[in-house]
């Protein structure tokens, strides 16, 4: 017990630094000073390093919710406007909701795959979609 209390007391006693050559510029003083007093540099900066991570992923956490939630905003109106018309196609939402025609044909897929629209297939090839039950 007493040789624990003895050697913290030594961790936290004054340390005499290695004599060093005159700095060039002021980037050896940094060099210096971080040489002199790692055990302090070194955590801070392990600290720093893991707090920015931390707020990186929260970052990316927030984006995709939002993106998440932009999405599924855009499949309820989807299916509001499958309410108003019985047929609708990838066309026609891309026309309505002002967004790209592929990002809507991804949506309809969702929303089938989902179990909320049925695809049916016309003889010119072009998909619409109804609501499922209908």
């Amino acid at each position: 017990m007493l040789a624990a209390l003895c050697h913290a007391l030594l961790a936290f006693a004054p340390r005499r630094h290695k004599p060093h050559p005159p700095a060039e510029d002021q980037w050896h003083d940094v060099w210096y000073f971080v040489e002199d007093h790692g055990e302090v540099v070194f955590p801070l900066v392990a600290i720093a390093v893991v707090a920015l991570i931390v707020l990186g992923i929260r970052r990316g956490m927030s984006t995709n919710i939002a993106t998440l939630q932009k999405k599924q905003d855009q499949k309820d109106a989807i299916v509001r406007m499958m309410r108003q018309k019985l047929l609708v196609s990838a066309e026609a939402i891309s026309s309505e909701l002002k967004i790209d025609h592929f990002q809507a044909s991804a949506l309809l897929d969702d929303l089938v795959r989902e179990g909320k629209l049925v695809e049916q297939k016309s003889a010119g090839g072009v998909a619409n979609y109804r609501l499922k039950g209908l």
